[in-house]
């Protein structure tokens, strides 16, 4: 298995194409080609993941949340993602996110949500024109409540 496999595949059932703008989802350090024996997965890239990632033998990180949103002019260890990718490269080890392109996938993070919640029947919010893609989900909650009720619920799910 190879970083390109398993980007390609992410890509098959959240898009690339679907992330927002802004955002700089996708491969942020390493190499297509790298091969994968272990994956480590966190909601932030950070120096503690990386070094997470290097004491169980990882050889990729998959994070929500792009290590890099701006170019890196210099890579001197003087900011926190500076020092990240070093140690990245130092070991070897490819990061990999899928921030908003994941967010869109309506079986990813708001699909995720609307099961824990118990919420069936639900459909992406604000659809795009791709299958399946979109920002948000609505759907039903099994017994009727009122915002006050919603808000308990989710405080006792998350």
């Amino acid at each position: 298995m190879n970083v390109g496999k398993i980007y390609d595949y992410i890509d098959s059932i959240a898009p690339f194409s679907a992330q927002e703008e802004w955002d700089n989802s996708g491969l942020q350090v390493g190499s297509r080609t790298q091969e994968v024996k272990k994956v480590l997965i966190g909601l932030d890239a950070t120096v503690s993941l990386v070094e997470e990632a290097k004491k169980k033998g990882c050889d990729l990180i998959i994070s929500h949340h792009p290590l890099l949103f701006h170019g890196i002019k210099q890579l001197t260890g003087a900011t926190p993602q500076e020092r990240c990718v070093e140690k990245a490269i130092r070991h070897n080890i490819a990061i990999y996110s899928s921030h908003t392109a994941m967010d869109a996938y309506i079986h990813g993070v708001s699909g995720k949500i609307a099961n824990k919640l118990g919420i069936t029947n639900y459909h992406i919010l604000c659809p795009t024109t791709e299958k399946n893609i979109g920002l948000g989900v609505i759907g039903n909650l099994n017994t009727s409540m009122n915002s006050d009720d919603f808000i308990l619920l989710v405080q006792k799910v998350f």
